[in-house]
């Protein structure tokens, strides 16, 4: 007889961003109610941001993330 296939324990939330080279921490802020990020349109909003076109706009942690370290590097 064969075994049963075993299975693996789930993935801790915060390697996930880790596959994608990007930094995660372990505790993320709670997402903001009805908001999607705006940049990437995939992900809830953690943050609101002043928009370049003017108002605010929605962002999620690894487009935070990534918008931060453009403006390192024009710095």
């Amino acid at each position: 007889m064969t075994e049963p296939a075993r299975r693996l324990p789930p993935r801790p939330q915060r390697t996930r961003g880790l596959l994608r080279g990007e930094v995660v921490p372990a505790e993320t802020p709670a997402p903001l109610p009805g908001y999607l990020c705006e940049t990437c349109l995939d992900a809830p909003a953690i943050t609101v941001v002043p928009a370049p076109w003017g108002g605010e706009m929605g962002l999620c942690q690894a487009c935070l993330q990534r918008q931060a370290a453009a403006k390192d590097e024009e710095a």
